[in-house]
């Protein structure tokens, strides 16, 4: 018997299953396929296309006697006489896995009947317009084939396409087709409402807000991480991650805006611009932008750049939305509230705007609200600050103007109630007011308040009259708002100037809002926070 181990020999016959051929059954069960070439001496032998093999005639209980498949495919050959027939005889010994015999008989098909489908396509070939070709020759013909039939018909090619002669002058122009019409392309970008902003067309509101802030990188020497969100390019030294926390909180703040003042969400509010908000960790960038920003407005009064130096920041509403801060020695995340809270003044004073300002108490209550909705707590204000430094408004709120400065018969009860202000910051506002409510003066008092009279009771004050008059019902603090906006005084002035016209004036913003007038709305705030 061979010496082929009986291992290797198993793996070797298991690849002979499935040939018609001599079958030798061993006694151990298995099977092998071959041709048997002698038996003889108790002794068989049997040639399989893995070698010969010898076995004992005494192991094998059975012999089944065959052709092999090599047999067969030479018989079958010899019959074989057309395209179809030589066709049919791959087929089988593709079956039989029998390769080169395969590709032998797809040829003879071929070579006997050119047009054979089956033969053809064992190879891969495609029929184009009745010849049969590779798919690479066929692609290589219809390219031909159109190239000629689109210069009959007067074509030509530009840039990987086929247009006329007259479209082919336009474009080389850099011209394109919008409502029939051939415009330079700058011109049919800005139809769809995009401009341009270092080499990419972009939604006109952010292409404007990032060339803007391009030049303000280039003033400063510094460049900002940026973020554009729904409303407002973010512009600032943190992370990309923590403006998109600021993002998220604007989001709250809006939704809670567009909610109470019935106003429509979107850039619409801002003149289809997008606010800008700018944030510098260091005081010379600050400063060294104060001008530039004042030349983009004609609102501010003469000094207004030199005395926004001396505050923590500013903004203005007018021609579009911006703001500005800096860190000045506080946590970097002041910065984000400082956002939020002129966020608020920005929201508010775009909308309606006519050229006239706010009261100082409503502004600031707005504002101070709408950041507390954003994030929980208060982390700047527009108000007087009587520390050496530094000088203005602690937020930069806009500074005092000529013609805006104290009131005619301003009340002279200017007693402060006992509160503190790590309570605004810490979001307990409405507890510290509701233990010091007794304290508070009457209303006319904060109506008579500019911004840099504003102290943390007042303002703390006007957020519970600002919550009061939003538990009047919806839509309470617009129809409030539209009854300060239709009667505010001339520009620059923002508080009414004697108590009549004060008296007035609120009587009918009361009214509007609560059913009210402002003496007895002011015994019902107090009564509401006292029960909060």
């Amino acid at each position: 018997m061979s010496k082929t181990p009986l291992a290797a020999l198993l793996v070797l016959l298991a690849f002979a299953t499935g040939v018609h051929a001599d079958v030798l059954t061993h006694k151990d069960g298995r099977t092998i396929e071959g041709t048997i070439t002698s038996e003889r001496d108790g002794k068989i032998k049997i040639k399989t296309e893995f070698g010969e093999f010898e076995f004992l005639r005494a192991d094998i209980t059975a012999i089944e006697r065959g052709k092999t498949r090599w047999q067969e495919f030479e018989e079958r050959e010899k019959t074989c006489k057309t395209g179809e027939d030589f066709f049919q005889l791959g087929e089988w010994a593709a079956a039989k896995k029998m390769t080169k015999e395969t590709k032998r008989c797809m040829l003879k098909a071929i070579e006997l009947d050119p047009q054979h489908a089956g033969a053809r396509q064992f190879f891969g070939h495609v029929l184009y317009k009745g010849e049969w070709m590779t798919p690479e020759e066929r692609d290589k013909r219809q390219k031909a084939d159109e190239t000629a039939d689109m210069l009959a018909r007067g074509f030509v090619l530009f840039q990987g396409r086929w247009v006329t002669v007259e479209e082919k002058g336009h474009l080389e122009k850099n011209e394109v087709l919008v409502d029939g019409v051939w415009i330079p392309f700058e011109d049919a970008q800005r139809k769809k409402g995009l401009e341009l902003c270092d080499g990419q067309w972009l939604p006109r509101p952010e292409a404007i807000a990032r060339n803007n802030a391009a030049v303000v990188e280039k003033l400063t020497g510094f460049p900002f991480q940026k973020l554009v969100t729904d409303d407002a390019l973010l512009c600032g030294p943190q992370s990309i991650e923590e403006l998109a926390r600021i993002g998220e909180s604007m989001k709250r703040g809006r939704a809670w805006f567009d909610l109470k003042f019935l106003s429509k969400p979107g850039l619409e509010l801002f003149g289809n611009r997008l606010a800008e908000f700018y944030m510098f960790d260091g005081n010379d960038a600050y400063t060294g932008t104060c001008a530039h920003f004042g030349g983009l407005t004609t609102t501010v009064p003469e000094g207004w750049a030199e005395a926004v130096k001396k505050t923590h920041g500013f903004m203005w509403w007018d021609p579009y939305p911006l703001s500005s801060a800096r860190r000045w020695n506080r946590p970097i995340e002041d910065l984000s509230g400082h956002d939020l809270h002129h966020f608020g003044h920005l929201l508010l004073n775009r909308l309606g705007y006519d050229g006239k300002l706010l009261p100082p108490w409503f502004d600031e209550g707005i504002a101070a609200v709408l950041e507390y909705e954003s994030h929980g707590r208060n982390a700047v204000f527009c108000r007087g600050n009587k520390s050496p430094a530094p000088v203005g408004p602690s937020t930069g709120g806009t500074p005092p103007r000529k013609g805006d400065t104290k009131v005619k018969n301003a009340p002279t009860n200017t007693v402060f109630i006992g509160f503190d202000d790590r309570a605004l910051r810490g979001g307990n506002w409405k507890q510290a007011l509701a233990a010091n409510i007794a304290d508070v003066p009457a209303f006319d008092r904060l109506a008579s308040l500019q911004f840099d009279e504003l102290q943390g009771a007042d303002i703390a004050a006007s957020m519970g009259i600002v919550q009061w008059l939003d538990s009047r019902g919806e839509g309470s603090l617009r129809k409030f708002l539209d009854v300060l906006r239709k009667r505010a005084p001339p520009s620059p002035t923002r508080v009414i100037p004697t108590s009549l016209e004060r008296e007035l004036v609120y009587d009918e913003a009361f009214k509007a809002a609560s059913g009210m007038k402002w003496r007895e709305a002011d015994r019902a705030w107090r009564e509401w926070v006292a029960r909060k």
